[in-house]
């Protein structure tokens, strides 16, 4: 493919003309592995908070990497882990419904901002559904948030721990993390962080530390898996490529290898068939049926989300990708778009929520699918 970096500059500088941002990081992967990075008005590699992109880097590709080494199952119920879970329907909450976000938690985490950590975590656990577990998709915080007190709980070490020994260690990510002001590894200048927002809630300028209210309160128990990691592009982009690669780390395989080239040893740090799983339909998938048995056979069709990732979403994925593209966006400007049949992916961050949020992403998702489509015609 021809890589045309000056019509990727130029949608960069008309969005800033536009107001849709005023800085950005856009990083590229070609199906030859060979990356590609442009940057609008700060260095290749500042520190964003990337947000919900914290839901897939690292939460549920942690999830899916256990499930596929057998320590989680993905029809495990979540009261085996989480006995304090009070709500109707607790007997038949899976590890499924937090993956695919198919809980009927219909409460803004963001209207919880005023309780005490422990007081959100009650209302997640004695939240009562007007509809059973299965039975619609209802994307948001509290799954993830679920979720990574599982993995937590699980293995004995917190998020931050769990990401930095599966991946942001081997794959070489060294900017990337919760805390990165005040951590006790590879701690960031608080000026190579983008800051997010002015934030009328905390009253300040917000760099360096979570944008998300709620999970900015629920720091204080745990790194929570629904937002608040920061990274910079050239690390996202060894994270997409590993798992492009089936959980192979970037450079011990070469997709365009010759067969009569010697190989390299394989370096995993994630299972084989972690890319089929972030790239398949887990709605249209017959081995989970039964875990939307209350979902309607219209919606069901209509359904389109991987386990962990979206999928296939012309809302910010563009038109020109191919139907096994997974990704995801993040609310302070932040995305990720992947073709596991093209083997390609663009990733983006940038400071949309700064000085001030908008009322909604639309401008954010025409500007996500614009970059994409540039991208993945010429793929």
């Amino acid at each position: 493919m021809q890589f045309d970096e000056s019509n990727i500059r130029n949608l960069l500088i008309r969005a800033k003309a536009e107001g849709i941002f005023s800085k950005a990081v856009a990083g590229f992967i070609l199906p030859d592995g060979t990356q590609r990075l442009v940057a609008l008005d700060t260095p290749e590699n500042t520190v964003f908070d990337i947000a919900s992109l914290t839901k897939v880097c690292p939460t549920s590709t942690l999830a899916l990497s256990y499930i596929l080494e057998g320590s989680l199952h993905i029809d495990d119920k979540v009261i085996d882990y989480i006995p304090e879970l009070q709500t109707n329907y607790r007997d038949d909450v899976r590890i499924f419904h937090l993956l695919t976000h198919s809980l009927d938690y219909r409460v803004p985490m963001k209207t919880l901002r005023t309780l005490p950590p422990e007081g959100i975590l009650d209302a997640l656990y004695t939240y009562q559904f007007e509809r059973a577990p299965g039975a619609d998709f209802n994307y948001g915080n509290p799954a993830s948030v679920l979720l990574g007190m599982i993995l937590s709980r699980i293995t004995g070490k917190d998020l931050q721990q769990q990401g930095r020994e599966r991946f942001f260690e081997p794959l070489g990510m060294t900017r990337s993390g919760w805390d990165p002001l005040t951590r006790d590894f590879n701690r960031i200048e608080k000026a190579e962080i983008m800051p997010t927002e002015i934030c009328a809630f905390r009253n300040r300028e917000i760099q360096g530390e979570i944008h998300d209210e709620s999970a900015w309160v629920l720091r204080k128990l745990f790194p929570v898996g629904s937002a608040g990691m920061f990274s910079c592009v050239p690390d996202l982009l060894k994270f997409v490529q590993m798992v492009l690669n089936d959980g192979i780390i970037e450079g011990s395989q070469s997709r365009a290898q010759a067969p009569h080239e010697p190989q390299q040893e394989l370096r995993r740090v994630a299972p084989a068939g972690i890319l089929e799983m972030v790239s398949q339909n887990a709605f249209a998938n017959p081995e989970f049926a039964a875990l939307t048995r209350t979902m309607d056979s219209a919606t069901r069709a209509g359904a389109c989300t991987a386990l962990g990732w979206e999928l296939n979403s012309t809302k910010f994925m563009g038109t020109h990708a191919s139907p096994r593209t997974f990704g995801k966006t993040g609310f302070t400007g932040a995305s990720i778009v992947a073709d596991a049949s093209a083997g390609a992916a663009v990733v983006l961050l940038s400071n949309f929520t700064y000085p001030h949020r908008e009322q909604n992403a639309d401008r954010i998702h025409a500007f996500r699918a614009a970059l994409a489509d540039a991208f993945f015609k010429s793929v």
